[in-house]
């Protein structure tokens, strides 16, 4: 019988199992320092400084806070995909586990997207829980209990997909701290197209206000049609655009 060359279920199996392996450490080690961090600053905040009350801060604190770990942590864990190719010796082993590159490619995927929300889900709602338990009674703040249903987070985690999108494909294609590397480079790119949109703007419509054109038609039903166009190319376009190429890259890094 002919083995698939691209996805066996028993290499996905093992290369998952090993990156678990490998990662499991540093990833922990970043998600404790986040939550240690926060618990630290929170109270001495409510030791020291004034008791809040606003009853908006109550009930979306935990939202926000969740949103804040979410984004930083998957940030860092992301940026250490593939770890192993920035070294020479390790690279030449990596590459020689019997295992398709886009097994490599998707096992680091589901550990650091899926893996990594699921695992600060559940997390945060047992951490958020004996939060809650604790500061209330000790200094009788009612913070409400986070709602991962609430449609703000919904919109949050859609973005932090997009983001880490970016992040994995610069966790390959930096071999030196691309956690720095690729938000300059993202920046430099956004900055570079935006220039020259202008650009061709004032070739193709030099005579033309399309400002002021578009606020005699009507600027709201502008804005809204091409925000709903925006929010489908980020959130489901651009992030299978941006791991395709992280696969590319991961491909070429075989030959």
């Amino acid at each position: 019988m002919t083995t698939n060359k691209y996805f066996n279920i028993n290499r996905f199996g093992n290369i998952l199992k090993r990156e678990l392996h490998s990662n499991l450490k540093h990833n922990l080690l970043i998600i404790g320092a986040m939550y240690s961090i926060f618990t630290i600053i929170s109270f001495l905040v409510f030791q020291f400084g004034e008791t809040p009350t606003d009853q908006e801060l109550l009930d979306g604190f935990h939202l926000w806070i969740f949103g804040v770990m979410l984004f930083v942590g998957g940030v860092f864990i992301a940026s250490l995909s593939f770890i192993d190719l920035r070294s020479k010796m390790k690279a030449h082993f990596y590459l020689l586990i019997p295992s398709s590159t886009f097994e490599k490619f998707l096992a680091n995927l589901v550990i650091t997207l899926v893996g990594y929300m699921i695992f600060m889900i559940v997390s945060y709602f047992i951490y958020s829980s004996i939060f809650n338990w604790v500061v209330n009674a000790a200094y009788g703040i009612p913070f409400k209990a986070i709602d991962f249903s609430n449609n703000e987070l919904l919109i949050a985690i859609h973005v932090f997909i997009f983001v880490h999108s970016i992040f994995y494909l610069g966790s390959v294609s930096f071999k030196k701290s691309p956690l720095i590397l690729t938000p300059i480079a993202t920046f430099i790119i956004i900055s570079v197209l935006m220039i020259l949109s202008q650009i061709i703007k004032k070739i193709i419509f030099p005579d033309i206000n399309i400002e002021a054109q578009v606020d005699a038609a009507n600027m709201e039903e502008f804005f809204n049609f091409y925000k709903d166009i925006g929010k489908v190319i980020l959130y489901y376009a651009l992030p299978p655009i941006f791991w395709y190429i992280t696969y590319l890259k991961l491909n070429e890094k075989e030959y």
